[in-house]
């Protein structure tokens, strides 16, 4: 009876175990969300009055923001603005567009406490896959706009991109393994796990580059056109 007894606990454990491993690798996951993507919406621009020559000037630090920038001189083009990117400035330059524009671009990402409930005690209820990590992506974006047949600087526009992120993968949440333990992985992963995932990185840009890129060039474009009809 008591042979019985083990074997059938010894039976329990793998049949646990093998379901949650399948958990683990199936579906333990939250995919990307951008939960505040809706509030960086372009501005109407009408291209009909977009035969500007624009000479775009980058000031970036990583691969990213370059990115951003790019996908921003393409957007002009498609509100159909005439853009030189990247741009070279010298007197002779100078005279071959109506306007230059130096745009500075930033980025921070940041992680959150909260991960560190969300992995422990989360990890109880699955936290991390139902829900996801948070994170933050916040990208400067600062543009002065200089009219090249008067020399007059156009009002600067500042408009930062401040990013709620949610996500998670195997690579983080396997410390829910805790599950079938004490806990103390779930909560020795969850101080690190605060921090900010290099991961994400990627997947975001692939998410907003289009978005973002037609919200800052609506934003150079609206001003741009005002320029014009001053």
């Amino acid at each position: 009876m008591g042979v019985l007894r083990l074997r059938t606990t010894l039976m329990n454990r793998r049949v646990t175990g093998l379901i949650a491993v399948t958990f683990f690798t199936s579906g333990c996951a939250h995919s990307l969300e951008v939960k505040n993507i809706d509030l960086y919406k372009a501005a109407f621009v009408n291209s009909q009055q977009g035969s500007l020559k624009v000479g775009l000037i980058g000031v970036t630090s990583t691969p990213e923001e370059e990115r951003l920038l790019t996908a921003t001189a393409n957007a002009l083009k498609r509100d159909g603005f005439k853009v030189d990117y990247p741009f070279v400035l010298s007197d002779e330059s100078r005279k071959s567009v109506d306007y230059v524009v130096k745009v500075k671009m930033s980025s921070e990402y940041k992680g959150s406490g909260w991960n560190f409930l969300i992995n422990c005690p989360g990890f109880l209820l699955w936290a991390p896959a139902w829900h996801g990590y948070d994170y933050r992506a916040i990208y400067g974006f600062d543009a002065d706009i200089t009219d090249t047949k008067t020399n007059t600087a156009l009002p600067r526009i500042s408009s930062p991109v401040d990013l709620d992120i949610r996500h998670a993968d195997m690579n983080r949440t396997w410390t829910e393994l805790s599950w079938l333990e004490v806990g103390i992985i779930a909560c020795v992963g969850g101080l690190v796990f605060t921090r900010y995932d290099n991961s994400v990185t990627p997947l975001l840009l692939n998410a907003i580059e289009t978005r973002i890129a037609d919200y800052t060039s609506s934003k150079i474009g609206a001003l741009l056109i005002a320029g014009k009809g001053s």
